[in-house]
């Protein structure tokens, strides 16, 4: 089969529960005050990243070579979904499901047995679509007859095998296949090469009947995950099932089995049960140091109200950790978060390690249009916490120019009336601004850009309530619903969120911060996604409605602040 790139890729959705469409905001673009635009013009400078080293440079080629790709990739006429992935000669392979668009026209009985999508990249940045791959349709196994769920592919004496949950309706196996290129695959004829043992999990009591009556005919086996056993001659898998564990009903684990070849697998028990009712898919393990993590994605309408160390949240990427890999890998109830917010947030993670470092992508819901996240560092801070960072050495080649950072407007800070709360100031590089008390204002640069990055430090001498990041793309930034969002970091309360003008509270996020610190902000927008990152950690995610040719600016409530080191960058399209 040979490999077909797609061009223009479209943007969809996916959220845990379907897809649905999203409404445009109303807005013109923005125009700067005509005076100030007759003094000086947005400055657009070329950013070119390092490349010292022969190591540099051969990062720079390979994302020459992907320019053609798109960034923030979703498949065309579909939704992103669950992910994995894989290196071959270089290139990183993306495998995914592909979800249903709302509204869109499909043909039932094609759907119901579509493949995996498929995608290539050289940076984990830019992505080209590929032709599908693995549709059940070329399955002659009788119990693979439906779309199949998540999986993995993992490479074996220059084999690569591809294990997927084989599904006959509510049953769920495990099943492989393999490939020489990644593109054409053979079924392997022994499958399924998993069915959950009685001894640990709910299963088959016969083919359409599970052997626990509150199950009926369904049987969970699903999103395999296979890793090398650094210390032994074999590999280690992953996967869900569902277990009696005494409570009212049964719920979700995930066991763990072990294999020579990667065709016969025995089974050793439970590696990981939530501590709740709940149902957690989507697994990744890795080890960092001594210890072993293990992630999972979950949500409060999977069956637990208070299973997040973040009370703000409603869907999240939690994690476990444990002192060997075939567990028991334990939750950590004061922090289990790796990353979440509400629906609107991101999900559904793998890792992969890239250039030396384990890199983490997710899909991003985007309020109307998912896609493939931007890639994370993913590592444990200073008190065991497993985290998410900002991945400078493959997010700093997006950079495109340089944007003026002129203060150019000061909003008003009533929908009505020309209130204003205090007087931004620019001296030389420092800007600072005191309000009045219980009272707030923002200002408005002049460079705009559809995808931008602001990065700024606030001084540690900085006394105010809240502070954050305003974005404007309507209007020209005078008014104070010229503010299409307000990302609020919220000092006092200890939490980032996602507002507007009316400063109701969205998409939030729990993020304890110290008096009399320094602080690095890092706001990256790029299609559908905001992103804040403090002193580089990933901290809050969501989708917005970004209309492009977007102002960015800074507000202050309550206090004073000053904000040096400022730095303002429009991104690639």
């Amino acid at each position: 089969m040979k490999r077909k790139l797609v061009g223009m890729l479209a943007a969809v959705l996916l959220l845990a529960q379907g897809c649905a469409a999203a409404e445009e905001p109303d807005g013109g673009v923005p125009v700067a005050d005509k005076e100030e635009a007759a003094e000086q013009k947005p400055e657009i400078q070329d950013v070119q990243p390092e490349t010292e080293t022969q190591e540099g440079e051969d990062m720079a080629e390979a994302a020459n070579k992907d320019k053609e790709a798109k960034i923030h990739y979703s498949p065309q006429g579909y939704c992103m979904w669950d992910n994995w992935y894989v290196e071959k000669d270089g290139e990183i392979h993306l495998i995914h499901l592909k979800g249903l668009a709302a509204g869109a026209d499909y043909d039932a009985d094609e759907e119901s047995r579509r493949g995996y999508g498929h995608a290539l990249s050289t940076d984990l940045v830019h992505w080209s679509e590929q032709a599908d791959i693995l549709s059940p349709k070329e399955s002659t196994n009788p119990l693979d007859r439906d779309f199949r769920y998540t999986g993995c592919t993992i490479e074996r004496d220059g084999i690569y095998y591809t294990f997927y949950t084989m599904r006959k309706g509510q049953g769920q196996r495990i099943g492989v296949a393999t490939s020489e290129d990644l593109y054409e695959w053979e079924e392997y004829a022994g499958n399924p090469v998993l069915v959950p043992d009685e001894k640990w999990f709910i299963t088959f009591a016969g083919e359409n009947v599970s052997s626990h009556p509150a199950w009926g005919a369904t049987v969970d086996c699903r999103d395999m995950l296979v890793i090398k056993d650094e210390e032994g001659e074999g590999y280690w898998g992953y996967f869900v099932a569902s277990a009696d564990t005494g409570g009212t009903s049964p719920t979700a684990v995930v066991g763990v089995a072990y294999s020579y070849d990667l065709l016969e697998w025995e089974q050793m028990g439970i590696a990981y049960t939530p501590e709740s009712i709940s149902m957690p898919e989507m697994v990744d393990v890795f080890q960092i140091g001594e210890k072993w993590y293990m992630t999972l994605t979950t949500a409060k309408n999977n069956g637990c109200l208070n299973g997040f160390s973040d009370p703000y949240i409603t869907r999240a990427q939690i994690y476990a950790v444990a002192d060997s890999p075939k567990g028991p890998f334990v939750e950590n109830p004061d922090d289990n978060v790796l990353m979440g917010g509400q629906i609107n947030s991101g999900y559904s993670s793998r890792s992969i390690v890239f250039h030396g470092k384990r890199r983490v992508m997710y899909t991003d819901s985007n309020n109307g249009e998912a896609a493939l996240s931007l890639p994370k560092d993913v590592a444990v801070d200073e008190e065991g916490h497993l985290r998410l960072y900002y991945a400078a050495d493959l997010l700093e080649g997006l950079r495109t120019g340089t944007l003026s950072d002129m203060i150019a407007v000061q909003p008003n800070t009533s929908f009505a009336w020309n209130t204003k709360g205090g007087v931004w100031k620019k001296e030389e590089n420092t800007y600072s601004c005191t309000t009045d008390k219980n009272s707030w204002q923002s200002f408005l640069m002049r460079g705009m850009a559809n995808n931008m990055e602001l990065e700024f430090v606030m001084d540690a001498e900085s006394d105010c309530s809240m502070l954050g990041i305003v974005l404007s793309s309507k209007g020209d930034g005078k008014l104070l619903n010229d503010l299409n969002h307000i990302l609020a970091v919220d000092l006092q309360n200890n939490r980032v969120y996602l507002t507007d003008a009316e400063w109701d509270l969205a998409n939030c996020r729990e993020y304890v911060f110290e008096e009399n610190k320094e602080y690095h902000f890092r706001m990256i927008l790029l299609g559908k996604t905001i992103e804040l990152y403090v002193n580089d950690e990933l901290v809050f995610n969501s989708g917005i409605h970004n209309a492009g040719a977007n102002r960015a600016g800074l507000f202050v409530n309550d206090g004073s602040v000053w904000i040096r080191e400022l730095g303002f960058y429009s991104l690639e399209d």
